[in-house]
C-alpha cells in the first residue's frame, strides 16, 4: 500500500487519517492496481497534502509529498505538470523551514523527496547547471541535517547526476554511499539502487570487466541472501534488462568502444526475436544492430509512440532525445537493409494518420528531433557534448 508506513500513532486528525486509508485501500495489490486506480488515487493524496499542511502534520506531509512525487512520475501516469508543482512547493518549504523539528519518519522521506527532484531537474533543459546546482545543494543539506543510513540509498540520484556530467569525483562520493544502504527490509532494490547505478559508474571509469561481472551476478542471483527479495518484484532484474542497462549506459556515456566490445560478445543474444511487448526502444536498436528484423508493425507503433510523446511532453526531453537517436539509426539501418518505405504517423501532421515516409526521411525526422533536443541540453548543460553522444550512436551502428 502506498501509504502503507503511515500508523495510526503517526496521525492527531481524523479526517487525514481516513484519506491516508483511503489512499491505501486503493493501493491494495500490485503496481498494476495502482496505475488502474490513479485517477482516484492523485486527488486523494493531493487532498492528504493539503490537509496535513493546514494541520501542521508535517510527518505524513513530507511522506504524502514523497509517494505521491514518486508515483505521478511513474511511466504510466507520468504528471509532468503536477510534478513541478510539488518541486516548487518542496522548495518553498525548505526555504521556510517548515516542519523543521518533524521526527526521523518525515525527515527521512524529506531526504527522500529532494533526491527525487534532483533526478528529475536533470531530465529538463529548462533546468539549468545553476538551478541542479542548488538542487544539489539542497539535497546534500536536507541528508546532512536530516538523513540516516537508510537515504544512503537516494544517492543513486547523485550518480545520475555525476553520470550527466560525467563527474569521476561525484560518482565516486555516491558509490561509496550505494555500498552502504541498506538493501534488506524492503527500504532499497539492490538493483535498482545499487547495481544499475554501479554499472553506470564502471562504464564511466572504462572498467567494462566490472560491468559486465555485476550485469552477471544479478542475472545469476549471485547476491547475499537478505537482499534476494528484489527479484520477487523488480522488472529489471532479468537478463533482456540487464544487458540492456549496460549498453545503455555505454551510448549514454558516449563509450562507443565499449559498447562495440561488449556488444559482440553478447550478439547472440540479441539476435534473436524479441519477446514480449514491444515497449523499449533501445532494445528494439539492440535487436536491429544484430540482424533480428522482425515484428516490424509493432516497431513502427512505438516509433509513433514516442514521437507523440515527445511532441505532446509526456516524455522527458532526455528520453526523448535519446529515444529520437534510437530512431535515428533504427530508420538509417532498414534503409541500409534494402527497406525502400514505411507507413508512419509522424509529426504535426500525425492526425491525419499514416503516410509512406522513405526509411531515409523517417531517419531524417529524427535525426533533426534529436539535434534540436541536443541543443537545448548543451545549452543547459555545460559538460553534455550531445555532439560526442551522437556520434557514439552513429559509430554503434557500425558494429
Amino acid at each position: 500500500m502506498i501509504l502503507g508506513q503511515v500508523q495510526r500513532n503517526h496521525v492527531i486528525d481524523d479526517k487525514l487519517w481516513e484519506l491516508v486509508q483511503r489512499a491505501n485501500h486503493l493501493t491494495e495489490g500490485g503496481y498494476e492496481v495502482w496505475d488502474d486506480n490513479a485517477a482516484a488515487l492523485v486527488p486523494v493524496m493531493e487532498r492528504i497534502l493539503v490537509l496535513s499542511r493546514e494541520r501542521e502534520e508535517w510527518q505524513i506531509y513530507f511522506y504524502d509529498m514523497a509517494k505521491l512525487f514518486w508515483f505521478i512520475r511513474r511511466s504510466t501516469v507520468n504528471n509532468i505538470p503536477l510534478s513541478f508543482k510539488i518541486s516548487e512547493m518542496f522548495h518553498h518549504d525548505f526555504t521556510q523551514r517548515l516542519g523543521e523539528n518533524v521526527g526521523s519518519f518525515g525527515s527521512e522521506w524529506r531526504v527522500d523527496l529532494a533526491s527525487k527532484i534532483l533526478s528529475f531537474y536533470c531530465e529538463y533543459p529548462q533546468m539549468d547547471d545553476r538551478k541542479i546546482e542548488r538542487m544539489m545543494d539542497v539535497f546534500c543539506e536536507c541528508e546532512k541535517r536530516y538523513g540516516g543510513q537508510w537515504n544512503y540509498g537516494n544517492y543513486t540520484a547523485v550518480m545520475d547526476f555525476a553520470l550527466l556530467n560525467k563527474d569521476k569525483a561525484l560518482a565516486e562520493e555516491a558509490a561509496k554511499k550505494l555500498k552502504a544502504a541498506p538493501y534488506d527490509g524492503r527500504c532499497y532494490c539492490y538493483v535498482c539502487n545499487y547495481a544499475r547505478p554501479m554499472i553506470g559508474y564502471y562504464i564511466l571509469h572504462k572498467e567494462s570487466e566490472e560491468a559486465k561481472e555485476m550485469v552477471l551476478r544479478i542475472i545469476g542471483k549471485d547476491i547475499p541472501a537478505k537482499y534476494r527479495w528484489c527479484f520477487e518484484e523488480c522488472q529489471q532484474a532479468d537478463e533482456k534488462e540487464m544487458k540492456g542497462i549496460l549498453l545503455i549506459y555505454c551510448l549514454e556515456l558516449a563509450e562507443s568502444e565499449q559498447f562495440n566490445r561488449i556488444f559482440a560478445e553478447w550478439k547472440s543474444f540479441f539476435q534473436k526475436p524479441q519477446e514480449g511487448e514491444i515497449d523499449d526502444t533501445y532494445d528494439v536498436l539492440f535487436h536491429a544492430l544484430a540482424g533480428d528484423w522482425s515484428r516490424q508493425e509493432e516497431r513502427l507503433l512505438l516509433a509513433e509512440e514516442d514521437d507523440r510523446g515527445r511532441r505532446k511532453q509526456k516524455e522527458t526531453p532526455l528520453d526523448s532525445l535519446y529515444w529520437s537517436l534510437c530512431w535515428y539509426c533504427y530508420f538509417h539501418l532498414l534503409g541500409n537493409r534494402g527497406e525502400g518505405n514505411v507507413s508512419l504517423s509522424l509529426g504535426e501532421e500525425s492526425e491525419k494518420g499514416r503516410r509512406e515516409w522513405s526509411c531515409v526521411k523517417a531517419s531524417k525526422y529524427f535525426e533533426q528531433q534529436a539535434d534540436l533536443l541536443g541543443a537545448q541540453m548543451d545549452k543547459a548543460r555545460q559538460r553534455f557534448h550531445y555532439a560526442d553522444i551522437k556520434r557514439c550512436f552513429e559509430e554503434c551502428m557500425e558494429t
